[in-house]
């Protein structure tokens, strides 16, 4: 495979796909952001509409999905650190990152991995504890990232504190491989018919694991 000089950029490209994966947009049309594109669509709407092509080329494609989203984490990452670097107390953060004590950092690791509530009380270990505010405040733009799910949880509190508990319900849902919605967003037939119940085990496996976007519009449907 060859290799350019230059990486490309994952910003404003509408050929990076169509570069990397022919297979996927013939000719080299189609790509993230292409011109003619009418109206405006972001990129992570554009992937989503692409991953429910009649075909399902997109869902069962093993690079796509992956790539297509590890790449909005990186794109919201350094659009929150480019935010972050263009704050006033940037120099602070700098600062504090050159100045850091490993060994505390460490020592401080090490408790925490024990179970231990390790609470600062050196200068040292407030100074630790303030690295962590730095990188939440980076890490809060990035969907899926540890960050993200403790400021979705402090918004559930938030709101029952608000509003009050909500009324909880379970959904009981079958295992993939027996899930009938599950199979036939797997399966390439386009009508609903009652055989999709009396698919073969092996052949419902195989259809399950070979598209996880089916596997997610499943669960979501039940």
């Amino acid at each position: 495979m060859g290799h350019d000089s230059k990486p490309e950029s994952m910003f404003k490209n509408p050929q990076l796909f169509p570069s990397m994966m022919p297979w996927l947009f013939p000719y080299g049309l189609g790509g993230i952001g292409n011109s003619k594109i009418i109206g405006r669509i972001s990129s992570i709407s554009q992937k989503k509409k692409l991953l429910m092509h009649h075909d399902k080329r997109f869902q069962t494609d093993p690079g796509f999905p992956l790539i297509a989203f590890n790449q909005e984490q990186i794109q919201a990452s350094a659009t929150a650190g480019f935010v972050t670097a263009e704050k006033p107390y940037f120099a602070d953060v700098a600062r504090r990152l050159m100045t850091l004590d490993k060994s505390v950092l460490e020592d401080l690791t090490n408790r925490m991995m024990k179970g231990e509530r390790v609470r600062p009380e050196t200068n040292a270990e407030k100074a630790c504890f303030k690295v962590l505010t730095d990188i939440d405040a980076v890490g809060g733009h990035v969907k899926g990232s540890l960050t993200s799910k403790k400021f979705m949880r402090n918004d559930v509190w938030s709101l029952i504190s608000y509003i009050g508990a909500p009324s909880w319900f379970l959904t009981l849902s079958p295992a993939d491989i027996n899930h009938p919605i599950c199979i036939y967003f797997a399966d390439k037939n386009i009508s609903f018919k009652p055989e999709i119940y009396f698919k073969k085990a092996d052949e419902a496996y195989r259809l399950v694991t070979s598209n996880p976007v089916a596997v997610r519009l499943g669960n979501l449907s039940t």
